[in-house]
């Protein structure tokens, strides 16, 4: 029986999922707590900058291939030129903050680790920008390789420096992963376009249409990305040692999994709800979750789903490093991962009716809340307590504000169509 690219596709996203938390309890067993909040605050850091650096460019692509029907060769050249531009401005960034860096700051991150990221992140943003243009041309399953590929390189890399005990080589490990994914992503590129005509290249586009729609999306993006690495930064300059630092970011692994949940559902999700009529709701949403998984529930997909989840239960068992079990932790980061999922969706709702701006006051807000509900809680206990209560706080808050707001969407879009 033949397996449908869109199972494939949700196993090869699984597994790099799995892979990012496979990364983090390989640091923490074998290296230590301390060692894996340096590693957190690493990635992390590397993460919301990437975000930055190509702010919603990748939903602007995709924009123009699919509802513009722009050739893929004909936005081809501008993502190199981009790539080429950030990794200059980058590279004179790190070199400016590198000689006049900050003392109180060195403590944390050196120079030389500095200029290294200043390389890593244009390659992640080539790997992302690259990406967002292939999936027209090649289909779900080689997309969801190159979406998985970054974690499953990181875990491959991180393997020698962790038996090496070279906590140095954190940086480096993303470094390889990173240039070895944009140089994946570049091949599957010129696959794409390679026999394309001549004139492709040459097509018109809008590049008005390509910022505008860029920065719409990316502040949502931008700010979403910078919560964990404000947050872990948050409670590491209040005082909290690397070692509650780690502790929280392998909880933050937790809370992020149900979002990834989110993001494979989002897709199909968002198809559905820019396609339809009128505005589809939070009670449209449950019954159409329901009747699919009731109703269209592939068998192999509950036994692949099944199958992962006892394959991350036994790593985590494996792996788990000792002392850092906390069973209270993992409950609330979970709790508040239930509610970041049914938020992400009610998210993909509303970005579907354009509601951009919006979202991204909610993603302003969401952010000040949990850094400041941190620091806050922090006078009062240790990070692995103030970390996880601020998220399910911030997280019940946020879904409060998206109901509310998706009401004033139906509302308006009432008054609409009576007008």
């Amino acid at each position: 029986m033949r397996v449908r690219p869109a199972l494939w596709s949700f196993a090869i996203q699984a597994a790099g999922s799995a892979a990012t938390v496979g990364a983090a309890l390989l640091v923490a067993s074998t290296l230590g707590l301390g060692a894996q909040g340096q590693f957190g605050l690493l990635r992390s850091w590397n993460d919301a900058l990437t975000s930055a650096a190509v702010l919603g460019l990748p939903q602007s692509l995709l924009h123009l291939q699919y509802r513009e029907q722009v050739p893929i060769a004909a936005l081809r050249d501008w993502v190199l030129r981009y790539v080429i531009a950030l990794a200059a401005l980058l590279a004179v960034l790190a070199i400016a903050i590198a000689w006049w860096w900050p003392g109180w700051i060195a403590a944390r991150l050196d120079e030389k680790t500095l200029l290294v990221l200043a390389a890593v992140v244009p390659l992640a943003a080539a790997h992302l920008l690259a990406r967002s243009l292939v999936l027209r041309g090649v289909g779900v399953v080689p997309y969801a390789l190159i979406t998985a590929l970054p974690s499953l390189l990181i875990v491959a890399a991180l393997l020698p420096i962790c038996v090496a005990g070279a906590r140095g080589g954190f940086v480096w490990a993303l470094l390889v992963s990173a240039a070895l994914s944009a140089a994946a992503a570049a091949w599957l590129l010129r696959s794409a376009t390679l026999g394309s005509a001549p004139e492709a290249a040459r097509a018109p586009w809008s590049r008005r249409t390509l910022w505008t729609i860029g920065v719409e999306t990316g502040a949502q993006n931008v700010l979403t990305a910078f919560s964990p690495a404000l947050m872990l930064s948050t409670a590491s300059l209040l005082g909290a040692p690397l070692a509650d630092v780690g502790l929280v970011s392998l909880g933050l692994h937790v809370y992020q999994l149900f979002g990834v949940a989110a993001a494979y559902a989002a897709p199909q999700l968002y198809d559905r709800a820019a396609r339809a009529d009128r505005h589809i709701g939070s009670r449209e949403l449950f019954a159409a979750l329901h009747g699919r998984i009731r109703g269209r529930l592939d068998p192999r997909l509950a036994v692949a789903l099944a199958l992962l989840l006892l394959i991350v239960v036994v790593l985590a068992l494996r792996f788990w490093p000792a002392g850092a079990a906390s069973p209270w932790l993992l409950a609330v980061m979970a709790l508040a991962g239930i509610v970041s999922m049914w938020s992400r969706l009610l998210i993909t709702l509303m970005l579907a009716r354009g509601a951009f701006r919006p979202l991204s006051v909610q993603a302003l807000a969401r952010l000040v809340c949990a850094c400041g509900s941190t620091a806050l809680l922090m006078q009062r206990g240790p990070a692995s307590a103030a970390v996880p209560i601020a998220l399910l706080v911030t997280e019940v808050l946020m879904l409060i504000w998206l109901l509310h707001a998706m009401r004033g969407l139906a509302l308006a879009a009432r008054r609409e169509e009576g007008v």
